[in-house]
């Protein structure tokens, strides 16, 4: 799968990703989705 440009289309699977959490531990799709899944925003870009 090549990169994504812009981020992930509305429906789309999202990519594989890892991210450090609040509390410095390493945190994936799978490991932080519920029963009822998982509400994630993408933001583009870091300049706030």
């Amino acid at each position: 799968m090549p990169p994504l440009r812009y981020g992930p289309e509305i429906g789309q699977r999202i990519p594989h990703f890892e991210a450090l959490d609040q509390h410095g531990r390493l945190q994936s799709f799978e490991t932080i989705r519920g029963p009822r899944g998982a509400f994630i925003v993408f933001v583009r870009t870091a300049d706030w």
